[in-house]
């Protein structure tokens, strides 16, 4: 069996000490670098996602799977790259959270997963997150992209508040804005002036990802 494919194993089988235990194990033994560990979960992730968008797993695998792997990179890969004076190359900087007067948060934590599991830096602020809130962190961080959820119908008008202060601000173009939530749209997200939409965590990540490349 590959590495690969052991991995793929533990992230399937939400197996989080098991996978610790074997990356750990990787790096003491120098079989393979943490940098090469994460090319093999950003596979996995796709293959996992893959399943999802196939329907051959459900939304509780896609999350068990996603946390799985966020534990493994926050705990393991991360501190062992910044050991040897390296840090994690990004994608890109991501700012995401629910939107004021809407407490929901778990598929905006299951697209900050799948981001951080991708290769992004992610700053989860999340839930009633105002659009002062919104802004001022990522100018603090220098994001590239602001992501905002909304699960309520009487939430959505935030994320239109949150574009109209960075236009207010001088800040719009400053910023990709990606906008989702069951209630949300397409045609949404064109009313309130956001650059793109998303239906689900999949769909956000491969969003995300070109609208990076886009702009680099």
């Amino acid at each position: 069996m590959t590495i690969e494919e052991k991995m793929k194993n533990l992230v399937v089988d939400w197996d989080e000490d098991g996978l610790k235990e074997f990356c750990s194990s990787l790096l003491k033994e120098n079989q393979t670098s943490a940098e090469e560990l994460l090319k093999i979960i950003g596979s996995i992730m796709k293959f996992i996602g893959d399943q999802f968008e196939n329907e051959e797993i459900f939304l509780p695998d896609l999350i068990g799977s996603a946390n799985v792997v966020k534990a493994v990179i926050d705990e393991v890969l991360d501190p062992a790259i910044r050991a040897k004076g390296g840090e994690m190359k990004t994608l890109g900087k991501v700012v995401i959270g629910t939107v004021e007067s809407d407490v929901h948060s778990i598929g905006k934590d299951l697209v900050a997963s799948f981001l951080f599991s991708n290769g992004f830096e992610v700053f989860n602020l999340g839930v009633e997150v105002t659009a002062e809130d919104f802004i001022n962190k990522a100018e603090e961080v220098d994001a590239d992209i602001i992501g905002m959820s909304s699960l309520l119908t009487m939430s959505m008008d935030f994320q239109r508040q949150v574009i109209e202060e960075l236009n207010k601000r001088g800040l719009r173009e400053k910023y990709k804005v990606i906008v989702g939530g069951a209630p949300t749209s397409e045609e949404w997200a064109q009313e309130i002036g956001a650059d793109a939409w998303a239906d689900d965590a999949i769909e956000a990540v491969a969003m995300i990802k070109q609208i990076i490349e886009n702009k680099n």
